[in-house]
């Protein structure tokens, strides 16, 4: 009957560690989901940076070329 006992508390042990971990790994996944989300928030706005610079740039070809050297060389 003993070893019965003991059999049962150790895979009540494992259990409660499996939990645990479960536990650890739902909220390190839901950390990781905030920083993806706060990455791709970051990416967006850079990425419509450089289209509003690029446009500017564009406008401005009236000026100088981008690949014709400037006045002082």
């Amino acid at each position: 009957m003993s070893n019965s006992i003991e059999l049962l508390q150790l895979l009540e042990s494992r259990i409660a560690h499996l939990q645990k971990h479960v536990e650890e790994q739902d909220a390190e996944i839901f950390q990781l989901s905030k920083r993806i989300d706060t990455l791709v928030k970051v990416a967006k706005e850079q990425k419509a940076q450089l289209a509003a610079v690029a446009e500017l740039n564009s406008s401005n070809t009236d000026d100088m070329p981008a690949d014709e050297k400037p006045p002082h060389y």
